[in-house]
């Protein structure tokens, strides 16, 4: 049986995976022996863009899965909007400060522990943003960072 929540779902999804695309080709995307700042948002946007379309074809056939709806709507649209606020802020804020205030808005509506929040959030965009950028050569928006890194 045809679930129209599970067909509005796959869309929505594909439009964020679309849009991950776009942006991240505005980015710059490079190649995968010099990846550039938009190289792994265009790799994530690609499988969620092929799993929505997967997820859309089982919702179209009625097999999309039988779980119950969840209660709360609030927390995933917290996050898709924190998503989109991250994308359109990127370039401006750079890295660290976009990805230390995503992590913080995802793991907030997770509802993890206030001080695991705070440490993930503080470590997890300081050692990716090492990592990528200065330790595999991969182009980051600093943003505001830029005097410091």
């Amino acid at each position: 049986m045809r679930k129209p929540g599970d067909i509005v779902v796959g869309l929505c999804f594909l439009a964020i995976g679309i849009a991950f695309t776009v942006g991240s080709v505005k980015l710059k995307i490079g190649v995968p022996t010099e990846p550039q700042a938009g190289f792994f948002p265009f790799i994530d946007g690609i499988i969620l863009i092929a799993l929505s379309a997967l997820f859309l074809f089982q919702a179209w056939r009625g097999r999309a899965g039988d779980s119950p709806a969840f209660g709360r709507v609030g927390g995933p649209a917290i996050v898709v909007l924190a998503l989109v606020l991250y994308v359109a802020t990127l370039e401006t804020l750079g890295y660290v400060i976009t990805t230390a205030i995503l992590s913080a808005v995802v793991l907030r509506v997770m509802e993890t522990k206030p001080g695991i929040l705070v440490l993930v959030s503080l470590i997890l965009p300081v050692v990716s943003y090492l990592l990528f950028d200065r330790l595999l050569g991969v182009t980051l928006p600093p943003g505001l960072m830029a005097a410091i890194f």
